[in-house]
């Protein structure tokens, strides 16, 4: 009895456990199936079929054994499809489940954060990023996308910040830098975006805004070849971008290739029919053609679809004058005026008529004007030199701001650093706040690296989350082929760059977040018996007064040390040629 009791009892236990695996085993199967269709959306929105992958995402959520993490990371997907359907409500709604099943998840935050941004909720957006990036201190793309919230906002110093934490993060992406560019061309910057957009491209030489950026800093410092240059490299990787064949056309413009900027006007508006501005544009470049009739077509399509735009009269003003009809022309500008008297291209303009109207005192005014909103108006300074009248903004010296043989001079809206001991050298001193360049040290290496110079100089304030710090930059210089090889952000407040000088390299690890190797020398191998020998301490080469002080003492005279340059022994190296940096060709370096 009690052995039929006792397997009685065993199999009983035995069902039992039978039971109990097959219901884990069950459930198992239940959450298997979930996590299944949603990575069987993910790979169906890889491949921009978003209607399936909402409905997979939809159906993995069915799924009652998931947790709420993963809950909460399924609708974050199927929110970001939302978004990329163009149903930002959609999206919203998921991000706001997702927060409530799983608040630890920084993602959630940061789409949420980005379709806010879209709608142009700044302020929600940014408190979003702000609590991606407590919960992901390393998330990349919280940190990018802060900087964006952060440029709606004109905070462009903190989105600089924030660019750079995430370049420092995230070294070999293009997109950081390339967001960081964009800020310092805003802030009128365009060598230091020049610095972000070579390494950008170094990254991704496909990455096509790069080249699209880079065009634009080509433009700005009036490289127009090297800009269409950029913008066809742009063109080649993203073909349907109207902004890279408009901003071509504006550069064949400029350089006065009439022809290929009426091309390139008119692809934009084939990719855009209703873009008032290629139309403008367009009908800019048919005057410059003589060809009135497209012109005037031209114009009046794009009146027709932008009424305010004053250039647009302006244009159609400078079209009159050139049929020989100025009176007809001045009551275009009267309109022009009305709607833009502040843009200087419609004063540059009416510039124009008054001198065909023989208002000769008019015209300098206006061309005046013109050149004191845009200090690089070229078509403004042509006039007043037509007229027999000074050119303001010219290139001019500031006696006040000289260093030793250091001569510091403003041209237009910009200031550069030239050395009388070498005449082609000119290095942009380029400032991060308003105010002006100061140089602070002036150092020419000794022995290994003779050939190579360090100018250090204060670049003004930068606004930080810790406070206002001074920023200083360091431009490392070929002394011997007058060329600039690097322009480095030495110091921002307390945080330094680290520059590492060994075997005729310097290794520059710097606080922006970028690290450059620079062969400066070939590398000397000494015979055994020399290499015994105790090293040599290396000399270096401060510029000090006469009488010994430091040249950044207050005390200290800052005229031009007695002569003590061995000018000989640079003429017999001068036949070595280094290889041309891109500096080289935006400075004139030989």
């Amino acid at each position: 009895m009690a052995k039929m009791l006792m397997r009685t009892t065993s199999r009983i236990l035995a069902l039992l456990a039978l039971m109990l695996a097959t219901t884990v085993s069950l459930h198992a199967a239940d959450e298997l199936t979930g996590m299944l269709k949603a990575r069987q959306a993910g790979l169906a929105q890889s491949k921009g079929q978003f209607a399936e992958a909402v409905t997979l995402y939809s159906a993995a959520l069915q799924d009652r054994q998931l947790t709420n993490d993963r809950k909460g990371v399924i609708l974050t997907d199927r929110g970001v499809v939302h978004a990329r359907m163009g149903l930002p409500k959609r999206a919203i709604e998921d991000f706001n489940q997702a927060v409530k099943l799983f608040p630890e998840y920084a993602a959630a935050y940061n789409n949420r954060g980005s379709v806010l941004l879209a709608l142009g909720l700044v302020q929600e957006a940014l408190k979003d990023f702000d609590r991606a990036v407590i919960l992901a201190p390393g998330y990349v793309a919280s940190y990018n996308n802060r900087a964006g919230a952060l440029v709606r906002l004109r905070q462009l110093d903190i989105a600089i910040e924030d660019y750079t934490t995430a370049v420092k993060l995230a070294p070999g992406q293009a997109e950081p830098l390339g967001g960081r560019a964009r800020v310092k061309i805003a802030q009128n910057r365009p060598y230091a975006a020049l610095r972000d957009l070579n390494r950008a491209l170094t990254n991704d030489s496909r990455f096509a805004l790069g080249y699209r950026l880079r065009g634009q800093v080509h433009a700005d410092l009036n490289d127009y070849v090297e800009a269409a240059r950029d913008l066809s490299r742009a063109i080649a990787f993203d073909p349907t971008n109207a902004g890279a064949y408009l901003g071509r056309g504006r550069s064949y413009l400029e350089a006065r290739n009439i022809e290929a900027a009426v091309t390139d006007f008119t692809k934009v508006i084939e990719l855009r029919p209703n873009s008032s501005t290629a139309l403008r544009e367009r009908g800019h470049a048919y005057v410059l053609l003589d060809n009135f009739e497209q012109a005037e077509q031209d114009l009046a399509q794009s009146l027709s679809l932008d009424p305010k735009a004053g250039i647009t009269f302006a244009y159609r003003a400078l079209m009159y004058k050139k049929q020989g009809q100025p009176e007809l022309g001045a009551q275009e500008i009267q309109k022009a005026m009305r709607l833009s008297p502040k843009d200087p291209r419609v004063l540059w303009a009416k510039g124009e008529l008054e001198e065909a109207l023989s208002e000769t005192e008019k015209a300098v005014e206006s061309y005046r004007l013109a050149l004191s909103l845009d200090p690089t108006h070229k078509n403004a300074e042509f006039g007043l030199a037509r007229l027999g009248e000074a050119v303001p903004n010219q290139a001019t010296y500031l006696s006040e701001l000289d260093f030793g043989p250091w001569r510091v001079m403003r041209d237009r809206n910009r200031y550069f650093a030239t050395n009388t001991d070498y005449p082609k050298l000119r290095v942009p001193l380029e400032m991060a706040s308003p105010g002006q360049p100061r140089i602070l040290e002036w150092e020419e290496k000794g022995e290994e690296f003779n050939d190579v110079g360090l100018l250090r100089f204060s670049a003004g304030k930068v606004k930080t989350r810790a406070g206002e710090v001074t920023s200083e930059y360091i431009a490392l210089i070929n002394v011997n082929n007058q060329t600039i090889i690097d322009l480095v952000p030495d110091r921002l407040g307390k945080s330094t760059t680290k520059w590492s000088w060994a075997n005729g390299r310097v290794t520059v690890a710097s606080l922006d977040g970028l690290s450059a190797q620079h062969v400066l020398a070939k590398q000397r191998i000494e015979p055994a018996a020399v290499a015994t020998a105790p090293p040599r301490r290396r000399s270096r080469r401060r510029w000090v007064d006469d009488n010994g002080n430091p040249a950044w003492a207050p005390w200290a005279d800052n005229q031009r040390p007695a002569a003590r340059r061995r000018r000989s022994a640079r003429r017999s190296r001068r036949g070595r040629r280094k290889p041309k940096t891109l500096f080289d060709m935006l400075l004139g370096g030989n």
